[in-house]
């Protein structure tokens, strides 16, 4: 059985938003068994909600002094280090706002993380970002903000959108120089005819449909790693 451990944020926690019930829940995912049972792959899941890659290589470094071992080490960072402080932005729109992590320190960061794990014998695998729904997103989060000014300092919704696809890019382009395994959970979004209908509604999260894609692509990496 092969040990692999994931680092990431809500995204590999499984949160969506539920409709019915009107609030965030996480996806009973019922492929980690299957991953298990189908690919011999025995996961751990450090992820935690609202993580950066910063919080990350903190977390990462407090369960190495807990004793953690693992052959792969399964990493997803980008989209809250893309995100802004949007009711900052909202109060000051003539003004310069940075991202909670930098695209330069981003990149740093995540090349110490990669380079630690390898260090220590693990095979560090990157994964880039699901698409962003801009306009839902800009629904969301403008909900009790100045519309207006949040439109004046973005100039045009859809770079929330280009933004975020910087920071995917980015670890795309990390895996590459670092020479890490790319899991690529971008594409088969992109090439849905039904994007809609895999975001939900706060524009971030996947719905439980788009959730399924992942983790079929997680599934289809271990069996080739395998």
């Amino acid at each position: 059985m092969i040990q692999a451990a994931i680092f990431g944020d809500s995204l590999m926690r499984g949160m969506y938003w539920n409709e019915q019930l009107a609030k965030h829940k996480l996806w009973k995912n019922p492929f980690l068994p299957q991953i298990a049972a189908d690919c011999g792959v025995e996961l751990e899941n450090h992820s935690f909600i609202g993580s950066t890659v910063r919080r990350g290589l903190a977390a990462f470094e407090r369960m190495l002094k807990k004793g953690l071992h693992c052959e792969l080490l399964l990493l997803e960072y980008g989209g809250n280090d893309a995100d802004f402080d949007w009711p900052k932005i909202a109060a000051a729109p003539q003004e310069q706002h940075q991202p909670k992590t930098p695209l330069p320190l981003f990149e740093q960061l995540y090349g110490k993380l990669i380079t630690l794990g390898r260090s220590l014998g693990m095979q560090p695998v990157l994964m880039n970002l699901p698409p962003v729904d801009a306009q839902k997103y800009f629904r969301w989060f403008s909900r009790e903000l100045d519309k207006r000014a949040l439109r004046r300092w973005l100039g045009n919704i859809d770079i929330i959108y280009r933004h975020q696809e910087a920071y995917s890019l980015a670890c795309t382009a990390l895996a590459r120089q670092y020479d890490c395994p790319l899991i690529d959970l971008r594409t088969p979004f992109l090439l849905r005819h039904d994007l809609d209908q895999l975001i939900c509604a706060d524009g971030l999260h996947p719905t439980p449909a788009g959730y399924e894609l992942i983790w079929q692509q997680l599934t289809a990496f271990f069996l080739k790693f395998r």
